[in-house]
This record gives C-alpha cells, structure tokens and sequence, in this order.
C-alpha cells in the first residue's frame, strides 16, 4: 500500500475557516466569530417579544459581533450581509397589536382618559414641580438605595405642605390631590413615587398640619322636601315657559329618581352616548316614566345608557312624570332629532339652545331655595337626590331600597330592575307624596361631584 493510499484511509483532518490564523491569533478570531454567531442568534431567533424590530439594523463597528481582518477591515459575514440595509444604526420598534390595546385600556382606566393626568392634584403636582425645577416625572428602582427613597419621599411631604401652605389647601384635600399624584404615576410608569415604598412619615404629618391649620367644615347641602320644593316650582317656574318646563322635568326626575348631577345634566359639552337625550324616554303614560341612564359612580363597569330609570306616577307633591309629560308638549323635538337632543336644555341669551348643566341646576337650587325663606348657601345640585332620599326614609322605607333606588351599590341595578319592579313604582310614587319636616340630617352628601 502506498504511501497516498495510506494517507486516504485515514479521517480527513478539519482544515481551518478561511482566514483564520492560526496560533493565539487564530484562536482569538474563532471566539470573535463565535460570539458574533450568538449575538445574531439571539436577535433573530424566534424568542416572542412583544416589541419587534421596525426594521433591521446594520452591524456597527462597536457592536458585539463586529470582527476584523489583520488590516483593520471589517469582517462581513454573510448573516450579516442578509439582514444589512441603509439605516441610520438605531433600532427602530413598533407597538405590538397588543400593545395598542393596552394603552387604549389603561388611558380609559380613567374618566379624563389621560391616566388621571388632568386631575387637580397631578396638575398641581407639575406646577410644584416646575417651582422647585425638578422633574414631575420620577420613577425610581425599587432597587434603588433607601436614602434615595427617603429623599423622594421628602418631595412628596413638601409638595403636601406646599399645597396647604401655599395653595391654602386643607390638609385632607391636600392628601386627596397626593392620592392623584400616586395614582397616576403608577399607571404612566409603572410604579408609585419613592419607588412604591410605604410612605410612613407623610401620614403622620399629615395629622400634624390638621392640629396646626385645623380642618375646615364639610359643605353639607341640605335637601329639599317635597313639599317645599313644589311651593319654590310654582312660585319662580312658569310650566307654560319652555325653559322652566325643561327645569322643573329635571328637578323633579331628580327628585324622584335620587339623581346625581351628573346623571341628568352635561357637565361641559353634550354627548349622545352618555349623557341622556330626548331618545332615552323609552316609556310614557299615565301610569310611568322609563328613562335609560348612564351608570355612574359606583357603576363605572358599566358602559353606555344601560339603567332603566323607572318613576311611578301619581305623586302629590312631586310628579315627574306628569312634567316630562308636560315638557314634551311644550318642548317638542322631532323624531329623527330625537337622538341628538338633550334631555334638558335650556335658551341662551343668543337664543340657541344648550343642554342643561350642573352649574345651571346649581344657580336654580338657590334661587328655588331663596324663593321659599331658606339659605341658598346650603342648597346645591345635590339636593334633590339628598330630599328625595329623605322623604322616602321619612316615609317608612327600608333602606336597603333607599340604598337601591339611588344606586348607592355596585350590583344594586339588578334588584332595582328585576326584583322591585313594582316597588319602585309604589316607592317613587310616595317619594312624591311625603311631607318631610327636616331633610338635614340623615342622607346629608357633601356636594363635590
């Protein structure tokens, strides 16, 4: 056997890549290309990442998996070659699909739809920032070193006092706009202010500046009774007046049903899908009243008119069912206009019409209240829900269904449209009827809705 033959018998013996020296040299350069393999890998493998790359990037000379030739040239790879376009070097990403629906869920986890960045107390909160030239942006590693939480937590206990003191906040609003502050820096970073951390002093000073300010009284509204409230209707409020028709169909739904200001009148702008307009009169005759609502308050799971409110007609004092009745005789809307129209409106000195606000039913409670010899400055837009709550306690009912009618529970609706169908009819109807002495004392609410 030849020598030739005896060499082909044997394992051929692996030659080096091309290129590739060979010694301490040639050993350096493998683990270069070793680690620009692994560094392409990871970035094209099929891992899932919520965000993906917009478009590929091009190796750059002080990335990983940059490797060079004895004179200084790099090296490129034909992985690399495929994934290489013009671009300007950053790694470009978009939003997932998901990603959309995330932000869309948590700008609506609130009623701004901004995360609560328009509240009070975030923007406040920014101008205090602004004063002290820091950053109302503060998120922090809750890794990060106990001193730096601590003077975080500094900020957050002047920006307290900053509002008492200079704002002339009380000390419980003041604690209030802080929740705001907390609450919406959670949602926009992901974590609270002083990186979460459990804010041990600010509680105690708190209680500190209500013995050194004092807290000022709660304004308590009082409530209309029945009776008082139809004597202030007759004397200021024309039923013949388109305007004074639309305010005493809203006074009393309010009255009778324990409305919210919210729930009956716009606060700025009119709109179709939450704010009730003349298509949400889904009943009525002689014998009630159905207007679809939107839940509110303790309801915010609930989306759209989806509460029947249901008022029995025949109240001695109250009838909101024979004033809606007269509102559609005087202010008549046509059926296709129905949808776009509001419930209540009222003519501005321009003469067009304007839906009914918070602020007008505000200005109408002191003037009905002044009407009748009683303080104005106790009488607010709240007032019929509280003397409507009041006259139905006054009369003997349970207030499980005083709780219920003026949806006071999250889950309430339910028994309010399934179980007490005809109770609510009786209910209202009495609510209407009752004659209160005082409505000041047992469902007193304070009027910052």
């Amino acid at each position: 056997m030849t020598a030739a033959l005896r060499s082909s018998s044997r394992e051929p013996q692996q030659q080096p890549p091309p290129s590739l020296k060979r010694g301490r040299k040639g050993e350096l350069e493998l683990s270069q290309r070793e680690r620009s393999i692994a560094a392409v890998a990871a970035i094209t493998s099929d891992v899932p990442d919520v965000l993906i790359p917009d478009d590929p990037f091009t190796a750059d000379p002080d990335s990983v998996f940059a490797v060079f030739d004895e004179n200084g040239v790099q090296v490129e790879w034909p992985w690399e070659r495929v994934h290489s376009t013009p671009s300007s070097g950053k790694r470009k990403r978009h939003l997932h699909r998901l990603d959309l629906l995330i932000q869309k869920a948590m700008l609506s986890a609130t009623a701004d739809g901004k995360m609560g960045a328009n509240s009070t107390g975030v923007r406040k909160w920014r101008k205090f920032c602004s004063e002290q030239n820091i950053s109302h942006e503060r998120p922090l590693d809750p890794n990060a070193s106990l001193l730096q939480k601590l003077k975080e937590e500094w900020w957050c206990m002047r920006f307290v006092v900053w509002l008492v003191e200079e704002c002339g906040v009380a000390p419980s609003t003041a604690a209030g706009y802080f929740g705001q502050v907390q609450g919406w820096h959670a949602k926009e970073f992901g974590v609270k202010l002083a990186a979460g951390m459990k804010l041990n002093r600010l509680p105690a000073m708190l209680k500190g500046l209500r013995r050194i300010h004092g807290e000022a009284g709660r304004a308590v509204r009082r409530g209309f009774a029945p009776q008082d409230l139809r004597k202030a209707m007759d004397l200021c409020l024309d039923p013949n007046n388109i305007d004074h028709a639309n305010i005493r169909a809203a006074l009393s739904l309010a009255f009778q049903g324990l409305l919210r200001g919210a729930e009956f009148c716009s606060e700025k702008k009119f709109s179709a899908k939450t704010d009730m307009a003349r298509i949400d009169f889904r009943s009525l005759t002689t014998e009630r009243l159905v207007v679809m609502m939107r839940p509110c308050k303790n309801m915010h799971h609930l989306t759209g008119k989806t509460v029947p409110l249901i008022i029995g007609a025949g109240g001695v004092l109250i009838d909101a069912v024979k004033e809606v009745a007269n509102l559609v005789r005087v202010d008549s809307v046509d059926k296709d206009k129905a949808p776009t129209t509001p419930m209540f409106r009222y003519t501005k000195p321009d003469g067009s019409r304007a839906p009914l606000t918070v602020e007008r039913v505000r200005y109408w409670a002191k003037a009905l209240a002044t009407s009748v010899g009683m303080d104005p400055n106790q009488f607010g837009a709240h007032s019929f829900r509280i003397g409507g709550a009041t006259a139905l306690f006054a009369a003997g009912a349970d207030p499980t269904v005083i709780r219920t009618m003026g949806r006071w529970s999250s889950d309430c609706y339910r028994l309010y449209v399934r179980a007490c169908f005809s109770k609510t009819i009786e209910w209202t109807r009495i609510c209407g009827s009752s004659v209160v002495s005082d409505v000041a004392q047992e469902f007193a609410e304070v009027d910052s809705y």
